[in-house]
């Protein structure tokens, strides 16, 4: 059965048992893709992609400067 859909942008949190806070960001390498999409849907998709993951890194950011900042004042 072939795959209709694929996580293309993706961010998690994780806290593991050890206490441990991950992020995690996934970006998908769209160039294989380009044989199957209109040069309209490849353009669209490679700039949802960057944006997103300009925004993502962003958060990660934030995310990141609280936590220090938390760590600094405890």
């Amino acid at each position: 059965m072939k795959r209709e859909e694929a996580i293309l942008l993706a961010y998690k949190v994780l806290y593991d048992r050890a206490g441990k806070l991950i992020t995690e960001r996934t970006v998908t390498d769209i160039e294989q893709l380009k044989t199957y999409l209109t040069d309209e849907e490849y353009s669209t998709l490679q700039s949802v992609l960057r944006e997103g993951s300009i925004k993502l890194d962003e958060i990660h950011n934030h995310i990141e400067s609280n936590l220090n900042a938390r760590k600094m004042t405890e």
